[in-house]
């Protein structure tokens, strides 16, 4: 029997009592590399935050690994938006990937030669090593973003949230991190990424969380992923459906219009 990794039962948000995700419901197994899609404002971001109990929810609940979050929390891993981290904070590179080690533990606490020893690792994997020493406000867009999954990585986790990761960087730093995501998954580790490309979330994801302040569909891409879909997701606005069409078809993915 396949176990899920997350659970989001009757989840509601609203903000001034105007709903920002409406009755969301789904489950997702273990071990998938996860896409979370929709357009602007469709609540994708806030999903996440409600899920990591970041922001305050009207109604229902998610259950990670089955348990609470309380329950779970040191093996889950947040990655944000960039735009939420003051980049002027007065750390190097490895200080910000050592801060994935602190964990339930006390900021004051020393870290351990093994802490130091797991933190230099997880720079080496994201190919930022050399540049432990600099000033986090001194990297480029995708340069911060791999420093910020390496603190993730360090934490040892088993799920892990990232919102927009690939969102304004460059296509070799894209690559990077996509071929580390993978490398995760592989490694059993279950990742929900919020994501806004549609071309690309073909090649990227095996799972599609489809939204638009209420669930569209989640489920396996080749069978969630469809133009019928996406376009009661955008409202029927998409004018790359026709070209994504084609590469749906292209990789045997169905195609279901609309009747």
């Amino acid at each position: 029997m396949q176990t899920n990794s997350l659970e989001v039962h009757d989840l509601t948000v609203s903000y001034q009592h105007n709903p920002v995700l409406w009755n969301i419901n789904f489950n997702v197994p273990a071990g998938k590399l996860t896409g979370i899609i929709g357009p602007n404002g469709a609540g994708k971001s806030t999903l996440l935050k409600a899920i990591m109990e970041l922001t305050p929810v009207s109604g229902g609940y998610a259950k990670l690994f089955g348990k609470s979050l309380e329950k779970v929390r040191t093996r889950i891993a947040y990655v944000p938006q960039k735009d939420a981290v003051d980049w002027d904070f007065p750390a190097t590179v490895l200080d910000v990937v050592q801060m994935g080690r602190y964990g339930n533990k006390s900021l004051f606490r020393k870290l351990s030669k093994k802490d130091e020893d797991i933190a230099v690792e997880c720079l080496s994997k994201v190919e930022m090593l050399d540049y432990s020493d600099r000033h986090i406000s001194e990297l480029s867009g995708g340069q911060k973003q791999r420093v910020f999954i390496a603190r993730a990585l360090a934490q040892e986790a088993d799920m892990y949230f990232m919102d927009e990761p690939f969102a304004g960087i460059d296509a070799a730093s894209e690559k990077q991190i996509i071929d580390i995501l993978l490398k995760m998954k592989e490694e059993g580790k279950s990742i929900f990424v919020v994501h806004h490309d549609l071309q690309s979330a073909i090649d990227y994801f095996d799972w599609i969380i489809l939204i638009n302040t209420r669930l569209i569909a989640s489920g396996p891409i080749s069978t969630t992923f469809t133009t019928e879909n996406l376009k009661e997701t955008y409202g029927g606005k998409l004018t790359l459906l026709s070209k994504l069409g084609q590469e749906l078809k292209s990789k045997q993915f169905p195609i279901r219009e609309e009747e």
